[in-house]
């Protein structure tokens, strides 16, 4: 069996990195355009998911009448929460910033309840005292904070592209022959299980 190892000296790799990284900038800088977007790419393929359901129950009930109209009442569900999707993204993005936020904040409101029932002198209490802070205050953050989310995607996928577009740099100055892959050899092994 052979595998294939890729290198850094595969241009598809550059060009992928290349593409992440401005995929990153646009999240980081304009994440109300990448909500919008996958907002309506989910509510178009939610509504051919019903349209689908429905066409499908509907030949199933004109071939066979004792069949269940389920299907097409899911298929009418989908249809409208794809619509929803469509026209409602901010409601939306909203809604899950406020469900994410509303988590991170209450969980620091009990973490600064079961701090407040600690010895005042001891360092647990400090401990949990700056990490009920923290959590209550990026509880707010995020609720306060549109798209937060997006931001914090698009500089994961920017520092990745970046470390791949520099592993690729040295990676050529590094390599004085352009070769294809190397090819290993490996063999399968086979594992028993003890009974």
């Amino acid at each position: 069996m052979k595998i294939e190892v890729k290198s850094y000296s595969n241009i598809a790799l550059l060009i992928s990195s290349i593409v992440f990284f401005i995929l990153g900038a646009v999240m980081f800088t304009r994440p109300d355009a990448i909500v919008l977007v996958v907002s309506y790419v989910i509510g178009g393929l939610i509504i051919l998911l019903g349209i689908f359901n429905c066409i499908k129950n509907y030949i199933q009930v004109k071939n066979d009448n004792r069949i269940s109209s389920k299907g097409m009442v899911l298929g009418i569900v989908l249809v409208v929460v794809g619509l929803v999707f469509i026209f409602l993204a901010g409601v939306i993005e909203a809604l899950v910033r406020l469900v994410i936020g509303g988590w991170i904040l209450f969980s620091g409101i009990n973490r600064l309840i079961n701090a407040l029932y600690l010895d005042k002198k001891s360092v647990n209490f400090y401990v949990m005292l700056v990490l009920a802070l923290l959590l209550i205050g990026g509880g707010l953050y995020t609720i306060l904070e549109t798209n937060l989310v997006f931001k914090y995607l698009g500089i994961v996928l920017m520092v990745y592209s970046t470390l791949e577009i520099i592993g690729y740099i040295f990676n050529k100055k590094n390599d004085n022959t352009k070769t294809s892959p190397k090819t290993i050899e490996a063999s399968i092994v086979e594992v028993k299980k003890i009974k």
